[in-house]
């Protein structure tokens, strides 16, 4: 299907949940009578993880509830960030989710533009670090989910990811200039699939009890135009456990299983800022992932918690190669600072540890 499709493709989805979410122009005006239904924070943003030292830019983030929205339901939540890196990457970024109806609708997604700097080792477990190799890629992202609350706490509905890959520097000692791995030369991904949400979280940021898990049915395929044939299932389930007062047990188990012939830039990857982290994202990439994560958050003093955790991860090439050898870990410690006592928003500070490695994190938000 020709690129130009595609983009009439995504015009009408964009209609169609632009007529699922109409509101009042004034939807967000304020009542002086009554407390700001929204919650805004603009600052300048400063971050860093292994992936990308250190950067800087902007970063606005808006929570709100839509006119006629219950004081007590889950907040919409809007941000926009721009950024440069000492690792030479751009980054413009819009992230969404917005809840309607009481929380009957439910749409989330991300709006990008990227300029970014990654790491290739190979594909598999035991690749060296004598095999590291940078390359720099150009692409947009539009990411597009619509979920319906079907029962209480239970969602479902349709994803649309598009990434539009452009390789425009190798390694000229690496492996990805040959052109001889599967997405060396460039990838468009196009692809469509349903997912599943449960959510019974009393808190979409910082919970203190409640539950999270998203299934995913994913297919990237030439009827969207992409250029590369496989399909993904993915689960991401979390569950929290308040121990006392803002002591807090969380647990986080994630698997991703891919089929077909996928690019290497889509193969399951451990490591980065929220699965196991200490271990460098990609560091470790194949077609199937199973990883498990906990995390212990309790308070300090004033704004600033802390947190402990640990996890444990696999990826392997068949379902036949998962088991105990290889298994690659993750453990740390971290700070947090409340930046938004409203609606729970903390900033992020860990420090993990992994097999061959180590890293910081310095962003917003948790890691599940």
């Amino acid at each position: 299907m020709p690129r130009a499709i595609i983009l009439i493709f995504l015009f009408l989805i964009c209609c169609f949940t632009s007529q699922a979410t109409i509101t009042p122009p004034d939807s967000l005006a304020v009542d002086s009578s009554k407390s700001k239904p929204y919650s805004l924070i603009a600052l300048p943003a400063a971050f860093f993880t292994p992936e990308t030292n250190w950067g800087f830019g902007g970063l606005a983030s808006l929570a709100f509830r839509f006119k006629g929205e219950r004081p007590e339901s889950r907040p919409s939540q809007v941000q926009l960030g721009a950024a440069y890196t000492l690792n030479k990457q751009y980054l413009l970024f819009l992230p969404f989710t917005l809840y309607l109806q009481d929380e009957r609708y439910k749409y989330y997604g991300e709006f990008g533009y990227y300029l970014y700097t990654f790491e290739y080792y190979g594909i598999g477990n035991d690749k060296s670090n004598e095999l590291r190799e940078v390359y720099e890629v150009l692409f947009p992202r539009l990411r597009l989910n619509a979920l319906y609350l079907f029962k209480p706490n239970f969602y479902v509905g349709l994803r649309y990811w598009m990434d539009d890959f452009d390789i425009k520097e190798f390694d000229p000692a690496g492996d990805l200039i040959n052109k001889t791995v599967p997405g060396s030369e460039g990838s468009f991904l196009s692809g469509a699939g349903l997912i599943f949400n449960f959510d019974n979280r009393n808190n979409v940021f910082y919970p203190d009890k409640g539950s999270f898990a998203e299934l995913v049915l994913f297919h990237n395929g030439a009827t969207l135009g992409s250029n590369f044939d496989f399909s993904k299932i993915v689960l991401d389930a979390s569950t929290f456990v308040k121990l006392k007062d803002r002591h807090i047990l969380g647990f986080n188990w994630y698997s991703e299983f891919t089929f077909g012939t996928a690019p290497f830039n889509q193969l399951a990857l451990l490591g980065g800022t929220k699965k196991m982290r200490g271990n460098f994202e990609g560091r470790y990439r194949d077609n199937h992932l199973v990883a498990f994560q906990s995390e212990y958050r309790f308070p300090l003093f004033w704004r600033f918690g802390g947190v402990a955790f640990a996890g444990l991860g696999r990826i392997a090439n068949d379902f036949g190669d998962f088991g105990f050898d290889n298994l690659q870990y993750s453990i740390g410690l971290g700070g947090r600072f409340l930046i938004d006592p409203k609606e729970k928003l903390h900033l992020r500070v860990d420090y993990g540890f992994g097999r061959k490695g180590s890293g910081l994190y310095f962003t917003i938000g948790e890691a599940f």
